[in-house]
């Protein structure tokens, strides 16, 4: 048996500003996480592409989390 609850937003704006954060965030982790299996294999190409994608993900983590500060409506994590 699965149950599923239904989620009402009253402020759409915040949850989609929380959203985004999330995913920035999940990218962020990923990024690193990308970066250090770059460092492992050696390979200088490799490892400028992932610091160049670590460097957006931060850029753009930090963009999500002002937009966030930005609306107070949105819950803080």
């Amino acid at each position: 048996m699965s149950t599923t609850t239904a989620h009402t937003t009253a402020n759409p704006a915040a949850e989609r500003v929380d959203l985004d954060v999330d995913a920035c965030a999940c990218h962020l982790y990923d990024a690193e996480c990308a970066l250090h299996a770059a460092h492992q294999s050696g390979v200088d190409a490799w490892i400028t592409a992932a610091t160049n994608e670590l460097h957006q993900a931060v850029a753009d983590y930090l963009h999500a989390v002002a937009e966030r500060s930005a609306h107070p409506q949105a819950t803080a994590r």
